[in-house]
């Protein structure tokens, strides 16, 4: 079946300048739907980031979200179609991590006296495209 050969899971990537920003991104609907999500979501990540240059993963964020409201045409009545995603911005030169996440947390392995720890960053719970606009502070950014 259609639907066990295409995902609506991706992962995302590009290098620009002295970082790199990487995005795993889950997206809603299974089969067909969710690979369109993922299409969506794609081609707006490379736009905002290659070509509109925003690199700040709230930013980002923010941008992938009305992107995907724009493209669906989408008002609050509407299906509940969106994506969980985290993004990390990674400066090679400050040697620096910025992240922001919806619905997908970070988690860091460091090494600690007795083996590894690990430590997770919580997410925001916010499904981006959902109709809802961000107040200030709602995106998680490290």
């Amino acid at each position: 079946m259609t639907k066990d050969i295409v995902s609506g899971d991706f992962y995302w990537f590009t290098h620009f300048e002295d970082c790199c920003i990487i995005a795993a991104v889950d997206c809603t609907g299974h089969g067909v739907p969710g690979a369109f999500m993922s299409l969506i979501g794609y081609n707006l990540l490379n736009r905002i980031v290659n070509e509109e240059k925003i690199t700040d993963p709230k930013n980002i964020l923010m941008e992938l979200n009305n992107g995907v409201l724009g493209v669906l045409h989408k008002n609050e009545s509407e299906s509940k179609d969106g994506m969980d995603i985290a993004i990390c911005k990674i400066n090679h030169k400050q040697n620096t991590l910025e992240y922001a996440g919806a619905m997908r947390p970070l988690w860091i392995v460091n090494k600690g006296p007795d083996g590894p720890e690990l430590t997770e960053i919580k997410a925001d719970k916010y499904l981006l495209a959902l109709n809802k606009r961000p107040r200030r502070n709602d995106c998680l950014y490290y």
